[in-house]
């Protein structure tokens, strides 16, 4: 009989495959309707997607030669290429006069982060001063680009794919700030309740993420097609 555990990580192994999916077909099929915020969101799905099924690739390869399961400073790169992507695709909708000096900022001070963490500490372990820094921003950027895009359009939540898109990124990253901060200290004072904030966290929030990104997309695709049709 199969231990819960297994079942725990199949079960979050699915979900997770099923929610990048979702969010790359549904992106696909939207793509040529979309503006440019949207196409780099596109990338970065597709981005993570591959980084995704590598990380797998790497640690089953580990396993399988008896070697120390270790994928960390492979998902360090990905941190810094999700980061920039990310605060790219906010370029193309924040106000210039304040918006993009924040932008620019916030890449600098990221970058700075993870530079001398990674020069000091090693790329092979795990960046958390650069990640938690790269939640900080994300978090900021991310609620400008939400303030921006309602006071762009007006339109109800359930109308406006873009506000679709901020909600799971703001959800995950601002949610993500006091965990990660506090993670390592978690791991080895109290590695039982680390474990459940890294599932809800890394989990169900990063799910949530990109359900949301999907539905974003969706949308999108729905609504020009629509428009394509109608006389």
């Amino acid at each position: 009989m199969s231990s819960p555990s297994i079942h725990t990580d199949m079960l979050t192994l699915f979900t997770e495959i099923a929610c990048i999916f979702l969010a790359l077909v549904f992106g696909i099929f939207a793509f040529r309707y979309m503006d440019r915020f949207f196409r780099v969101l596109f990338l970065q799905v597709f981005v993570w997607s591959v980084f995704y099924g590598l990380s797998y690739l790497i640690t089953s390869y580990q396993q399988a030669h008896q070697l120390p399961i270790d994928n960390q400073w492979f998902l360090n790169v990905h941190l810094f290429l999700e980061t920039g992507l990310l605060l790219t695709a906010a370029w193309f909708v924040v106000p210039t006069a304040f918006g993009r000096p924040l932008i620019v900022g916030s890449l600098i001070l990221f970058s700075v982060v993870f530079v001398l963490q990674a020069w000091t500490e090693g790329i092979w372990i795990y960046l958390n001063y650069a990640d938690v820094t790269a939640c900080l921003v994300l978090t900021i950027v991310y609620s400008m680009v939400l303030y921006t895009v309602s006071q762009r359009t007006k339109q109800p939540l359930w109308r406006s794919p873009e506000k679709w898109a901020c909600l799971g990124i703001l959800l995950y990253f601002a949610c993500s700030v006091p965990y990660v901060s506090i993670m390592n200290y978690l791991q080895d004072q109290h590695p039982t309740v680390n474990t459940f904030l890294y599932y809800l966290i890394s989990g169900v929030l990063a799910n949530l993420r990109y359900l949301l990104l999907a539905l974003a997309f969706l949308m999108i695709y729905r609504t020009s097609t629509k428009q394509i049709h109608t006389p």
